[in-house]
């Protein structure tokens, strides 16, 4: 009799702490889940944000580039007999132009803080855009293009307890097929599939 309630008690034991190492794993198992949500939300919103940066630069490189040879195009022009007239279209054309870069600076902002309703932790900074502004939207050079802030930047992302750094380096920007490239970087590890090269 006595020896069957041993038997009842270990056995009693022996379950609770079986259920106590299940629970205890399906608690870690459950924060583990949750941290990789997590991560995988950051990740998604550097790939988002970073696919809408890479269009708007390549956009903004093209009418630089297009700014800065129509510029130079018209300067010709102007001692050209007959082709005066021309000259003055390249002018409204670059205009033109000047004015759809303001419009695509507004266009990009809106559409950073859509993605930041969504709950992405976007640098601060992505909303200042890599543009010097001015009294007319953008600070603009001699040939009328748009001036950039830096010729090299980093974006943080920060999502408790993770940190992404996005450097971008825009050296080839103005051109028709722009080259700009991205290294992105999770704290002590490189991110390879966030890595590209345009």
């Amino acid at each position: 009799m006595n020896q069957k309630g041993e038997v009842t008690l270990l056995s009693c034991l022996l379950i609770l702490v079986f259920s106590s190492l299940v629970f205890l794993c399906g608690l870690e198992l459950s924060r583990s889940f949750n941290m990789l949500k997590k991560r995988t939300h950051l990740f998604l919103c550097v790939k988002e944000s970073k696919g809408e940066f890479h269009r708007f630069m390549t956009i903004m490189g093209r009418t630089n580039w297009a700014i800065k040879n129509i510029n130079r195009a018209s300067l010709i022009m102007v001692f050209i007999p007959g082709l005066q007239g021309i000259a003055l279209d390249a002018q409204k054309a670059k205009k033109y132009l000047q004015y759809f870069q303001n419009a695509l600076i507004i266009s990009y902002v809106k559409t950073l803080n859509e993605i930041r309703n969504k709950r992405c932790p976007l640098d601060p900074r992505m909303f200042i855009t890599p543009f010097q502004l001015g009294s007319t939207v953008l600070k603009r050079d001699t040939e009328g293009a748009a001036i950039l802030r830096e010729k090299k930047w980093t974006y943080y992302y920060f999502s408790k307890p993770y940190l992404l750094n996005l450097t971008i380096n825009p050296e080839g920007f103005e051109r028709i097929n722009p080259r700009i490239t991205y290294v992105s970087e999770e704290k002590g590890a490189i991110l390879s599939s966030l890595y590209s090269s345009h």
